[in-house]
């Protein structure tokens, strides 16, 4: 695990972007809070597994920035991801040196910032430092069936799907929706 921290447990930048960690604290849950009450609930019903679709306030906004916080602690990184110092969105990873696979958990993009490769772009960036200098085995990767945007990313990207978990996922509205699980191993890496 220290070399994953060494690697990854830092502030990184992309081609365009940069990948932040934000302590949980007010000033940057109010840097959060500013960019999701502008969003469509709608945009994130398939990545919550939280009571509500979003945060209600800056300090709901801060409760959920220290839950993932402490759940993160000793095995993962939360990024917030910055284009031109704006908050534009947020990716979550995990570490298992066990059988050395890398898990991409959660990701969102503010929805004005969609279509402009951004996702790509830091996944490249994450299989670069995982299969070159970490010696990962694998990535994982996940969504939810009908979230037809992140699933076409994810193929797009050269991920294998391993399979799919039926009913997986309850969100706040109430349903089961299955989760599709992709991989791509250091073999299959570019």
């Amino acid at each position: 695990m220290e070399k994953f921290f060494e690697l990854f447990g830092h502030n990184i930048k992309t081609e365009r972007l940069e990948m932040r960690i934000l302590e949980p604290n007010e000033e940057n849950a109010l840097l959060v809070w500013n960019v999701l009450k502008n969003e469509n609930p709608d945009d994130f019903i398939y990545s919550s597994r939280l009571e509500s679709i979003l945060p209600t306030s800056q300090e709901d906004t801060l409760h959920v920035m220290q839950y993932y916080h402490n759940r993160c602690q000793n095995r993962g990184i939360d990024w917030f991801v910055f284009f031109n110092n704006e908050l534009i969105g947020y990716q979550r990873i995990y570490y298992c040196p066990d059988n050395k696979t890398l898990e991409c958990s959660s990701v969102w993009l503010a929805r004005k910032y969609w279509g402009n490769g951004f996702n790509q772009e830091i996944h490249r960036t994450i299989e670069k430092i995982a299969f070159e200098q970490l010696g990962a085995n694998r990535i994982c990767r996940q969504c939810i069936k009908d979230n037809i945007r992140s699933y076409n990313s994810i193929i797009k990207s050269g991920y294998h799907l391993d399979g799919i978990n039926r009913q997986y996922l309850l969100t706040p509205d109430g349903i089961y929706h299955d989760e599709c699980f992709f991989t791509k191993l250091a073999s299959e890496y570019n």
